[in-house]
């Protein structure tokens, strides 16, 4: 099996303090994660950064493991590379701690799509969604240099590995609202979950 890997980040510099214990519709965003994905990993990872290891040690137990990140202050590339270098699997499956609808079925079908590839991604009408994809755990060494040279582009070593691109429209066989890949970022962005979590 797998490894999920939820990239815990750090505080926001629009939303009021810190992203890996958000609430929506009175739930932590990460707990939210960990019940869809719930059977789905042999283990999953949260990584953060040392200095919150012990608020998010909260989240330990039940299969979940929470590591610190082996390089800091990096970003999110730093991030998914210290989840790939702790993981025990070949396959991981990579996610943001800001994504409250993630969906059980697109995941399987992405980490499905990693077959004969180091990578799965999304490519949606706005861009690539690198921290809601597939990676194999050999990407962490072309991540390390690419690191190494200074450049924290997520997206920028995908140049150098076998990429599949997810389409837009296979992943709204899922959830034909979109909503799967909704992330917050602002407190824009939390109105609107926080309305969409009352529609249901």
């Amino acid at each position: 099996m797998a490894t999920g890997i939820i990239l815990a980040g750090g505080a926001s510099t629009r939303m009021p303090g810190e992203k890996a214990f958000m609430e929506v519709g009175g739930r932590r965003v990460i707990d939210i994660q960990l019940q869809v994905t719930g059977g789905l990993f042999t283990e999953i990872l949260v990584v953060g950064n040392a200095g919150r290891m012990e608020s998010l040690s909260v989240y330990r137990g039940g299969g979940v493991r929470v590591v610190e990140e082996k390089v800091s202050g990096k970003g999110p590339l730093g991030g998914i590379m210290s989840g790939l270098e702790l993981s025990g699997s070949e396959e991981n499956f990579v996610m943001a701690c800001d994504m409250p609808f993630i969906n059980r079925d697109a995941i399987v079908f992405i980490m499905e799509s990693l077959t004969g590839f180091q990578v799965a991604v999304p490519r949606t009408p706005e861009g690539l969604e690198p921290l809601y994809a597939a990676y194999r755990k050999d990407c962490a060494d072309v991540i390390g240099r690419q690191i190494g040279s200074g450049n924290l582009k997520v997206t920028d070593f995908y140049d150098e590995v076998l990429v599949n691109y997810v389409r837009w429209e296979e992943l709204l066989g899922f959830d034909p609202t979109g909503r799967l890949l909704l992330n917050i970022n602002s407190p824009e962005d939390m109105r609107k979950a926080a309305g969409i979590v009352g529609e249901n």
